[in-house]
């Protein structure tokens, strides 16, 4: 016996005021469905006692004759009302009682595969997938070809009983049972994937990728997986060429709809095609209903993707006015403002990001993200006064977020408050350790250190640069470097310094910043021609120019006593650090040293 899978199955019925009456309406669909064309109801009202007879038998009146279910029929009925008070169970969120009504539907068909998976996982759910396997198994032996229960059968032996080899057969065979279900290939390459297959698991995508299918959506769902099962890793050129192929097959079936030419897009884009994607967004965005699918993120995104797409290929123009195209026809689309604010960014006008920034504050005043770019943004346009208070009134305005903090520590840096900035950052650091200790890494106590340095407590910075050094042990060159340049610049541990300085220039050899600190030490040792040396290197290589390598220089020349050359190198200074008085005091005595040393003018004749 088995019951009807379409309507019946899917349509819930309507609420009733007990579940005493759910069999009636199941019933009657029966008896709808037999020979009979009514239940004695005619057109004179004489005959209504008669009809309700008929329909609504009495406590000792046998059931008419022809009014009586076959064993089968009455099976079939009980299944469908049992399956009705599951459905009726599952909307007032009962799930006992719908569990248990499904599984008695299930017992009068156990060939329902659709339902023997549901109630499979929820027994598995509940902590007895033993339960869920047998459900399975009894639906396999009444439809041995329904590929479904093997699947999921698959599922429950190896996530759940830790049988791996045992899933892998039933996954197989679900897959020997329909070679064009994507999801069975999924199962059987996640198995193989775990136990440490990766050979088999690969020749498992690459038969999939060997399907004939005509559906687009296999295509998109197989290279989504494709992509997923990459990871982390960078894709070799034979996965994008893998990609591309399943992708081109998608577009190839489904190439007028917008969602799957946007989709085909995003893999473009993904993958470094962004001239191959433009041309796919442009066309989605033209196939595109004017209002799209509440929830369809693909296409809400689609002309943010284009814009990024425009402005990897350098077109910054066309990627900037189409973003404001998107503001102008959605004025509250959040995204689009994020996407141009760093479109200004990059393209160097600072004032319009800023102003989008602001907008992007007002359309959602819970990111306190906002407020840090502005600072940033604010700190770039020498504006550290108005960045501070940006950061301050944040500070009141989200308490709880130590990347305010943070942000306002590095600001208060900047603008040269240093103790100021010191304790702002022994603050973010108590703040972060509650609940935001992802804040607190090397960068953090990089920031952190320098601050410390700055406001004049080298053993404290030393502690801090250390503890990010030991953080990220691969990145800490410019933490070395600056150990190195602290004490040097102080003329403390002369040659302990120098090793640091030493060990940063191992780790990046070219860097100009490095070579000057080794220079600057040499200079403090006294050795001024390997200073000089090393000096002209870094003021040669550094870009931009650097005030505190061009006075390094000035100074060692002038220890050398080559003051026309010491003077050069100071004005080249002062002229990029135009408030440091020190420089000017040396240009002024270099100046006057020249003077004396020149010899008088010739009289005029």
């Amino acid at each position: 016996m088995n019951l009807s899978r379409g309507w019946l199955y899917q349509v819930k019925p309507r609420r009733l005021a007990s579940a005493c009456f759910i069999r009636v309406p199941c019933v009657a669909a029966i008896l709808l469905a037999s020979d009979h064309t009514g239940f004695g109801i005619t057109d004179d009202p004489s005959d209504a006692a008669a009809a309700e007879a008929d329909v609504l038998p009495g406590a000792n009146a046998p059931s008419a004759p022809d009014l009586s279910l076959s064993p089968a029929d009455a099976n079939k009925a009980d299944a469908l009302a049992n399956f009705s008070e599951a459905v009726i169970a599952d909307d007032n969120a009962d799930s006992d009682s719908a569990l248990a009504s499904y599984k008695k539907a299930l017992a009068l068909d156990p060939g329902y595969t659709e339902l023997a998976v549901k109630v499979a996982y929820e027994l598995a759910r509940r902590g007895d997938p033993s339960a869920g396997i047998q459900v399975l198994k009894d639906s396999i032996q009444a439809s041995p070809k329904a590929p479904l229960a093997y699947l999921y059968l698959s599922q429950l032996y190896a996530k759940f009983l830790n049988k791996p080899d045992i899933g892998l057969k039933y996954a197989q065979q679900a897959l020997d049972l329909d070679p064009a279900n994507l999801a069975s290939y999924i199962a059987v390459y996640e198995i193989e994937a775990a136990a440490n297959q990766p050979a088999k698991a690969a020749a498992l995508l690459d038969r999939a990728a060997k399907q004939t299918s005509s559906d687009p959506q296999y295509w998109l769902q197989l290279g989504d997986f494709y992509i997923k099962s990459i990871g982390n890793n960078a894709p070799s050129q034979q996965d994008i060429k893998t990609l591309t192929a399943i992708y081109g097959k998608a577009l190839a079936l489904d190439g007028q709809n917008p969602i799957t030419l946007a989709r085909v897009g995003d893999f473009y884009a993904r993958s470094d095609q962004a001239a191959l994607a433009i041309p796919l967004y442009i066309q989605a965005i033209k196939l595109s209903p004017a209002n799209p699918p509440d929830g369809d993120q693909t296409l809400e995104n689609v002309r943010n993707s284009l814009a990024l797409c425009f402005d990897a290929v350098g077109k910054t123009t066309e990627a900037i006015a189409t973003l404001q195209q998107l503001i102008k026809d959605d004025p509250l689309r959040y995204e689009s403002y994020d996407a141009l604010c760093d479109l200004y960014e990059k393209s160097g006008d600072t004032e319009a990001a800023l102003g989008l920034c602001r907008q992007m504050m007002l359309l959602d005043p819970t990111k306190f993200q906002n407020y840090v770019h502005s600072a940033a943004l604010l700190m770039k346009e020498k504006k550290p006064d108005a960045a501070i208070q940006t950061l301050t009134d944040a500070r009141m305005k989200f308490p709880s977020e130590a990347e305010v903090t943070y942000a306002l520590g590095v600001a208060l840096g900047e603008a040269k408050h240093y103790q100021e900035a010191l304790s702002t950052f022994e603050d973010a650091e108590e703040e972060a350790s509650t609940g935001q200790t992802e804040m607190l890494d090397a960068q953090f106590y990089f920031s952190y250190a320098a601050a410390a340095e700055q406001a004049g407590q080298v053993d404290k910075a030393f502690t801090l640069f250390k503890k990010s050094i030991d953080l990220d042990p691969e990145s800490s060159a410019e933490a070395l470097n600056y150990i190195g340049f602290m004490w040097v610049d102080r003329g403390l541990k002369l040659d302990e310094a120098a090793g640091y300085i030493k060990k940063a220039l191992q780790m990046d050899p070219n860097n100009p910043a490095y070579i000057d600190s080794l220079g600057w030490y040499y200079f403090k040792k006294g050795q001024y021609p390997q200073a000089v040396t090393l000096l002209k290197k870094a003021a040669k290589t550094i870009q931009p120019e650097d005030a505190i390598v061009d006075e390094h220089l000035g100074d060692a020349y002038s220890a050398l006593n080559d003051t026309a050359n010491a003077l050069d190198y100071w004005q080249k200074a002062s002229a990029i650090d135009k408030e440091n008085k020190e420089i000017a005091v040396k240009i002024a005595g270099a100046r006057q040293k020249l003077a004396k040393q020149s010899p008088p003018a010739p009289a005029p004749q």
